[in-house]
Parts: C-alpha cells; structure tokens; sequence
C-alpha cells in the first residue's frame, strides 16, 4: 500500500471517529447509531484486504475505547475481528458492486456486537448494554448498511493506485 493511501485511510479512520463522536449520536434511531468506523474498516477489506482492514479495524476501535466507557481494549477487538473476517468473506463472492460491502456490513455488524458482548461477558462486566437481536443488533446491522451506501463510493472515489500514483519523467520513445 503506497505512502499517500496509508495517510487517506488514516485520515478517513480520523474522520470517521469524529464524526461517529460529534454528529452520529444526533441520528440515533431505536436507541442506535450507525459505527462508521466498523464501516470504513470493512470497505478497506473489501478494498485493501483483511490485514488492511484489520488494522484500520484496531486503530478505530482504539479511538471508540479511548473515549467510551468500556474496558480499553474490547472495541478495538472487535472491530479487528470483524473488519479481518470481511476482507477475508469478500474472496468468496464473485462480485464486486456495492452489494459486497453491504452485505458484508450487515454480517459483520452482528459478529462485531456478538464479540463485543461476548468479550465484555467473559471479563466479568456487570454494566453490559442491552444484547437484544431484534431491538440493537438488527437495527444497528440495518444502520451500518445505509451508512456503507455513501462511505463506499466516497472512498473508492478515493482509491489510489500504484499506477496513478508514480510519475515516470521519461519523454514518448523512451529517452
């Protein structure tokens, strides 16, 4: 991955936590907020590959953890997890359309808030958020679908390559 992609996605995973903090909790709908940086994570997957967007995946969840009230750590887990577990799912389709991302937001949504809970479950924390299918995790899966329609183009409008990215100075003949 060049130099110049690396300092988009890290701007994008910046914006994302920003917004995510400032303006998301304005939209909540049935007590939830769509996780843009769960959906940015899953679209460098599907972009970059699951190491890529596992990474993405952590610094994020960092972010979240740093400022929530959760055990540091347990967000970036689980954001990893299933931002890996996307780029990994995406090998298996044949198409490359914004269905897969969206289908692939709406499952690895449920899996990261399955970890979450289940992580949070095994270090003993009394204070868990509501684990309801119907009423949270449907709805939040729901959420993140509708916000991967408008960060996916946004970032693959941004996506850059190696070829567009290098300069050769040479003149046409090859001198």
């Amino acid at each position: 991955m060049s130099r110049r992609r690396q300092i988009f996605l890290a701007g994008a995973v910046v914006l994302a936590f920003i917004l995510q903090i400032a303006v998301m909790p304005q939209f909540k709908l049935f007590g939830v907020q769509p996780d843009l940086i769960l959906v940015v994570a899953v679209v460098v997957a599907v972009q970059e590959g699951p190491v890529e967007g596992a990474i993405v995946g952590f610094c994020g969840g960092m972010l979240q953890d740093i400022v929530g009230p959760q055990v540091m750590g347990v967000g970036a887990f689980s954001e990893t997890v299933a931002a890996f577990l996307a780029g990994v799912l995406k090998e298996f389709f044949m198409t490359y359309s914004i269905l897969l991302p969206v289908l692939l937001v709406f499952i690895v949504t449920i899996l990261e808030l399955s970890v979450n809970q289940l992580t949070l479950l095994m270090l003993g924390q009394e204070n868990l958020p509501p684990f309801n299918v119907l009423g949270v995790i449907l709805p939040a899966a729901v959420y993140n679908v509708l916000a991967v329609l408008v960060v996916y183009p946004v970032m693959r409008r941004f996506s850059f390559t190696q070829k567009g990215e290098s300069l050769i100075l040479t003149r046409p003949g090859g001198r």
